[in-house]
């Protein structure tokens, strides 16, 4: 089920004006503080990324019933650990009756539920029954000392002038001294232990925010409590993943800020397009969503010309499917008149048209190079820049942008190496050809 309505005007509702002005020089309207949210939304989808930290668009307001199942328990999670902190055991019946009250707020009609077989109702009881599950797993919560609960904390990122920032669902001293960083989860996906790439970035930038802020806290454990599967993940990080993680951090940054710097911000689709709230306005999905709506009409140009989009994208996957066919068919019958030379001793094959076909077998001698053998090239160039062979050397401009993009450089160098720096426009047709029905039955 789509989240985000679509009626005959695409855009209706969305301040697109605004979107269109900031087309042009995103740089100046980069976010000058980072969370894990954000930066998972820039891996995901640039674009997206774009329209709500850049563009800041405004959408009508429709929750998926996933997010509110998740918000609704945290904030009853918060109210609970807010009284132990006092000293005081929240009943459950009390502690239940705060979250179903927390389902009243929203208009029903307004929570949109992703899943055709459940209802808003079926999430209310899966989250009474989370809720339930952990109370009884973990009272009387008093197994250690309450540090903060929904606890906002950031850090500026090393040589930027970016910070990162981060709500920590619980901090927890234990009673054997251990800080624990609690995050609480409501979805049924288990990551593989701590060094899943799901718990890791998350929890690691979490880690690094608390170590930053609380230097003196010694031994820090990483928790992540499932409660959908009544399953915890403790971790302890290294500080040498602490390192990795805040170079991580920074080369994603250092990404969202070149993005900036070209305004190029690509479209990446995948499963979390359904959630989006910016779907009416996605350029990978707007032409669909036109053809939808308009449909059945006669007269029009944005339908003749969202038709003839069609029908050159259809053309072009007729051709590119025969490209593929003919190429593959072409390497094979080449590779056939290879061995045919080489078994009859021949280098000119005629054909029975009148044409001919050379074949020419040759041997050479080349050098290793960098992709068919890293360490013969290291070792080879290493030799070379022995014997001062300079003019064998060339400039790696490839390796010299990633410096460049990754402000590995220095400022005056960086400054020095900009007057060659130059704006190229590119662009890459990738098509995605319709499964067959042969396809699907192998599949």
């Amino acid at each position: 089920m789509r989240l985000v309505g679509i009626g005959h005007e695409i855009c209706r509702g969305v301040d697109t004006g605004r979107c269109r002005q900031k087309m042009k020089g995103s740089e100046e309207s980069m976010p000058s503080s980072y969370s894990h949210n954000s930066l998972k939304t820039f891996e995901q989808c640039p674009r997206r990324f774009k329209f709500q930290y850049v563009e800041k668009v405004s959408m009508p307001s429709r929750v998926s019933a996933d997010t509110y199942l998740g918000n609704a328990v945290h904030q009853a999670l918060h109210r609970l650990y807010e009284r132990v902190g006092d000293g005081v055991l929240w009943p459950l019946p009390e502690f239940l009756a705060f979250y179903d009250a927390e389902w009243e707020k929203p208009e029903r009609r307004e929570i949109a539920v992703p899943k055709e077989y459940m209802t808003v109702d079926d999430y209310i009881r899966n989250g009474r029954t989370m809720l339930e599950t952990y109370y009884k797993r973990f009272e009387p919560f008093q197994d250690g000392t309450l540090l903060g609960v929904e606890h906002d904390l950031s850090t500026s990122i090393p040589n930027t002038n970016f910070r990162i920032k981060g709500r920590i669902d619980r901090l927890w001293k234990r009673r054997d001294g251990v800080v624990e960083i609690c995050d609480y989860k409501t979805g049924g996906n288990l990551p593989r232990g701590g060094r899943d790439p799901k718990f890791w970035f998350q929890m690691g930038l979490y880690h690094w925010l608390v170590k930053e802020n609380f230097p003196q806290f010694g031994a820090i454990e990483l928790v992540q409590y499932y409660l959908k599967l009544d399953e915890v993940i403790p971790y302890r990080m290294s500080e040498e993943e602490l390192d990795l993680i805040a170079g991580q951090t920074r080369n994603l940054i250092i990404d969202t800020i070149q993005a900036g710097r070209l305004d190029a911000f690509p479209t990446q689709e995948g499963y979390w397009c359904d959630y989006c709230d910016y779907f009416s306005l996605c350029p990978a999905k707007r032409h669909q969503l036109i053809l939808d709506a308009e449909a059945g009409k006669t007269d029009g140009r944005e339908k003749s010309t969202a038709e003839s989009a069609s029908q050159l994208a259809e053309r072009f996957l007729r051709v590119d499917k025969q490209k593929k066919e003919v190429e593959a068919e072409h390497e094979a019958v080449k590779q056939d008149l290879i061995q045919m030379a080489r078994e009859l001793g021949m280098d000119k094959i005629q054909g029975t048209g009148g044409g001919s076909v050379s074949v020419k077998l040759t041997r050479e001698e080349k050098f290793p190079t960098k992709s068919n053998d890293p360490e013969g090239y290291a070792s080879m160039s290493s030799l070379v820049r022995q014997f001062h062979l300079d003019t064998c050397l060339t400039l790696d401009v490839r390796a010299l942008a990633e410096m460049y993009h990754k402000e590995r450089l220095s400022d005056d160098q960086r400054t020095k190496l900009s007057q060659f720096v130059r704006v190229v426009e590119g662009s890459r047709v990738t098509p995605k050809h319709k499964k067959s029905d042969e396809d699907e039955d192998a599949g």
